[in-house]
C-alpha cells in the first residue's frame, strides 16, 4: 500500500481521532493533504469538525457531571479554572466561539462551561460555530499550502512524507510556543 493509498483509506478516521486530542497540528496536515488531492476538503473539514467538536462535547459534559470531583481528581485542570471563570463572567459567548484559539485553554474552557450555568444547547450551539470557523482558517491554511506546493513540484507523490513532515515539525513549534504562552493568555483573564 502506497502512502498515498495509506492516507485516501484512514485520512478521515486520523483527522477525527487527532482533532479529538490536539486540533492545529492534523488540520494543518490534512489540509495539505487535501491540496495536494489525497483528501477532499469537504471532507478533511466534516473530520475535523467532528473529532473537535466531540472533544468539546465530552470536555463540557465532564465539568457538568462531574465537576464536583474535578477538584479532587485533577488539582492542576481544577486550579487553571478560576482563570477561565474570569473570562467567561467576562466574555462568554465571545469566549465559546473563540477558545479554540486560544493556546491551553482549549480543554479546560469546555469543562469551565460545563461547570456554569450556561445551557447546553447554547453551548453547543456556540461551540459549534466556532469549531466550524476554526477549522476552515487550519484547514484551508493546509489546503493553500499543499496546492502550492502541488503546482510548484510536479510530481509532489516523491515528496509527501517530506512536507507531512515539514507541517508536523512547524505545527509542533506553533504548539509548543502556544503551550509556553498559555500561562499569558490565562493571566489576561
Amino acid at each position: 500500500m502506497s502512502t498515498t493509498d495509506f492516507i485516501r483509506e484512514y485520512g478521515y478516521y486520523a483527522i477525527v481521532v487527532g482533532t479529538f486530542f490536539e486540533g492545529e497540528l492534523i488540520m494543518l496536515a490534512a489540509g495539505v493533504a487535501a491540496g495536494a488531492g489525497m483528501l477532499s476538503l469537504p471532507g478533511v473539514i466534516a473530520a475535523g469538525m467532528l473529532g473537535i467538536f466531540a472533544s468539546d462535547t465530552l470536555c463540557f459534559l465532564l465539568g457538568r457531571y462531574a465537576g464536583g470531583h474535578l477538584k479532587r481528581w485533577f488539582p492542576g485542570i481544577y486550579s487553571r479554572l478560576g482563570r477561565v471563570f474570569g473570562l467567561i463572567e467576562r466574555h462568554d459567548e465571545k469566549l465559546i466561539v473563540f477558545f479554540q484559539f486560544l493556546p491551553g485553554l482549549c480543554t479546560v474552557t469546555p469543562v469551565a462551561f460545563g461547570l456554569s450555568k450556561i445551557s447546553t444547547v447554547r453551548f453547543m450551539a456556540l461551540d459549534f460555530l466556532g469549531n466550524a470557523f476554526w477549522t476552515l482558517i487550519f484547514s484551508l491554511g493546509g489546503y493553500a499550502f499543499g496546492s502550492a506546493f502541488e503546482r510548484i513540484v510536479r510530481d509532489a507523490r516523491d515528496w509527501e512524507w517530506l512536507v507531512v513532515g515539514g507541517v508536523v515539525v512547524v505545527g509542533l513549534v506553533i504548539w509548543l510556543v502556544g503551550r509556553a504562552l498559555s500561562g499569558r493568555w490565562a493571566k489576561i483573564g
